[in-house]
């Protein structure tokens, strides 16, 4: 069984954005007239930041356990899924610019038993899809052609 993290300083950009937008919310609204239409922008705004920074607390937290009968994701809650249940995989790739040249991956596989998801910040993340992609072959699923092309882009071939 290998256990996997998110490094710190794959995180440390995500608590950056959310600490500037809960400062250029937060603070505004604290200044504002209570019956302001502001406070109709800012709070809601405010509130997403809080999430984002909930949401990358759980990545932090995050402890992924990748064993032969299947793969664990526990932190602010917990999710597993069985390899000899998986009922879908995919694999998206998300540009962060116009050419393609930056950006993440992430992992969606699904099961009765749990949904499990992870993104490329993760430590040995490669290593997560070669498992799901050797259950999904197992289990002769059909997976889309983005899914298998975006495993060809970490050398992982399903059709062997």
């Amino acid at each position: 069984m290998s256990t996997h993290r998110y490094p710190a300083s794959a995180l440390r950009g995500d608590y950056a954005r959310a600490g500037l937008g809960l400062a250029l919310t937060l603070g505004p609204a604290a200044m504002v007239q209570s019956g302001s239409g502001a406070l109709w922008v800012l709070l809601p705004l405010a509130l997403l930041f809080a999430v984002f920074a909930l949401r990358t607390l759980g990545r932090q937290r995050a402890v992924v356990e990748l064993g032969p009968d299947g793969v664990t994701v526990s932190g602010l809650g917990r999710s597993a899924l069985r390899w000899d249940e998986i009922t879908a995989l995919r694999l998206d790739y998300y540009s962060t610019r116009g050419d393609r040249a930056g950006g993440w991956m992430q992992l969606t596989a699904k099961g009765p038993s749990g949904k499990i998801r992870v993104d490329s910040a993760l430590e040995d993340f490669v290593a997560v899809v070669r498992a799901a992609s050797d259950a999904a072959r197992k289990a002769g699923l059909e997976v889309s052609e983005a899914t298998r092309a975006n495993l060809g882009h970490l050398g992982i071939v399903l059709d062997e």
